[in-house]
C-alpha cells in the first residue's frame, strides 16, 4: 500500500511539474509578445526619429557608453571600474 502511494505521489509531482512548466512558458511567449509589440511601438514612433536624428554622434556615443555601464552594474552587481580597482 505505501509503495503504491508513493508511486502515485511522483506521478502527481511530475504531472505538476509538467503543467507548471506548460504554464511558465506560455507565460513567457505572451511577455515575449508584450516586448515585441513595445519595441515595434517604439521604433515606429516619428518623436524618436526626430530626437535620434538632431542628436549628435557624441551625445549619443556618450549616452550608449552610459547605458552600457548601467547594464554591466545590474548584470555583475557592480561597476567595471570598482572591479578593477579604479584603473578604467
Amino acid at each position: 500500500m505505501t509503495q503504491k502511494l508513493c508511486k502515485r505521489l511522483e506521478e502527481l509531482e511530475k504531472i505538476s511539474a509538467a503543467a507548471q512548466r506548460a504554464r511558465t512558458s506560455s507565460g513567457d511567449r505572451q511577455a515575449l509578445e508584450r516586448l515585441r509589440a513595445r519595441l515595434e511601438a517604439r521604433r515606429a514612433s516619428p518623436e524618436l526619429a526626430k530626437l535620434l536624428a538632431e542628436s549628435s554622434p557624441d551625445f549619443l556615443r556618450n549616452r550608449m557608453q552610459e547605458l552600457r555601464a548601467q547594464l554591466r552594474e545590474r548584470a555583475y552587481g557592480h561597476s567595471r571600474s570598482a572591479h578593477l580597482g579604479g584603473l578604467r
